[in-house]
């Protein structure tokens, strides 16, 4: 349990602990608590309850056994500023409409990570190559039709999403997901002067919306798909002019065979 704002006492039996944000609860399975307010602040927590499969296609087997163990004891534990920080990301990004569904399980990965190394779980070490890795990645991600999750991306190459996501963000410099969205989005500004329906290329182009695609769209290139549509096309007809005298020497008679 993460507390994201606010103060409140967590009783077990005669154990009394005062959980803030800076604190990260650990509930052992089964137990049964009583909460109390300790004032009349707004109060926002998060409790996590991963599956164990879903931990072992995200961190692997190790932290996920790991984490089976923690389970057996309630405790309390600090909450680092990386961890109150993604739990805060991942709090506010569910709260969107338009959320990407691998931005979300990148947070959820991203998340779970920082509660391992709050809890002391040591995640094990992976030996394989990172630059063929990445380049494996990378071709996965390229040549697919549609927008891949990154658990099918992790699992496909043999290694937990966890590890995927910081190796790829630490080579690269930005996430998978970003990196998807960025070749969907180069797909647009291709095919978007000849679109008419730009709805139906969102879909195409694996956006659940026309909203959540002009949302990506903007944020990436400073305008919508239809203002970017529209303002490519009044700078056609300029454009081919430009081109057309645009190496035209005034030297040179313009009947030069060289023309």
């Amino acid at each position: 349990m993460l507390t994201l704002r606010g103060a409140f006492m967590y009783e077990l039996g005669s154990s009394h602990s005062l959980l803030t944000a800076n604190h990260a609860l650990f509930i052992a399975a089964g137990d049964v608590s009583r909460d109390r307010f300790v004032d009349d602040q707004p109060l926002d927590y998060m409790l996590v309850t991963p599956h164990v499969d879903a931990v072992n296609a995200m961190l692997g087997d190790a932290v996920a056994a790991g984490l089976g163990k923690l389970a057996r004891e309630t405790r309390v534990g600090g909450a680092t500023a990386k961890l109150q920080r993604q739990g805060s990301a991942l709090w506010n990004l569910c709260s969107r409409e338009c959320a990407d569904d691998l931005d979300v399980e990148q947070s959820v990965v991203e998340l779970l990570t920082c509660i391992v190394e709050a809890a002391g779980i040591e995640p094990p070490v992976y030996r394989t190559q990172a630059a063929k890795l990445i380049g494996a990645a990378k071709e996965l991600i390229g040549t697919a039709r549609v927008p891949r999750s990154l658990t099918s991306i992790a699992a496909q190459l043999g290694v937990s999403a966890a590890y995927l996501t910081d190796l790829f963000r630490r080579h690269e410099g930005l996430s998978i997901a970003r990196y998807q969205r960025r070749l969907r989005l180069s797909r647009a500004l291709v095919e978007l002067p000849d679109t008419e329906d730009i709805a139906a290329l969102a879909l195409e182009l694996g956006f659940s919306s026309h909203a959540h695609f002009s949302t990506a769209f903007r944020a990436t290139y400073g305008e919508t798909p239809s203002a970017y549509r529209k303002n490519l096309k009044a700078r056609a007809p300029r454009d081919r002019h430009n081109v057309r005298h645009a190496y035209l020497d005034p030297a040179v008679p313009a009947c030069d065979p060289e023309l």
